[in-house]
């Protein structure tokens, strides 16, 4: 099964959050991070907001497609799911990757 982030229901342009579902991980995440568009755009940590949601308010307006990346607290591995959320993201839906731990 693959990696799905959906859209929490309180993000706008400048505060993004994410519910991410993922299974046969090795535990719990330590880091999530976003990129937007750009190739030169840095990667922004997001933190974590309850339970399995996590969130970044940039405080500016964030520009779409982001790619999401992952690292587990067990073993530091880093996963990226390039562009999975779109440009034009809609509230409260889920968008799943090709990628999972």
């Amino acid at each position: 099964m693959s990696i799905a982030f959906r859209v929490d229901k309180g993000s706008n342009q400048e505060y993004f959050a994410i519910l991410i579902e993922y299974e046969g991980g090795d535990g719990d995440l330590d880091k999530v991070e976003l990129k937007e568009a750009s190739d030169s755009a840095p990667w922004y940590s997001m933190q974590r907001s309850w339970g399995a949601v996590w969130k970044l308010d940039k405080g500016s307006p964030l520009n779409a497609p982001f790619s999401i990346r992952l690292t587990t607290l067990k073993s530091g591995k880093i996963i990226v799911a390039n562009n999975v959320i779109p440009k034009g993201w809609t509230l409260d839906q889920t968008y799943r990757s090709i990628v999972n731990f």
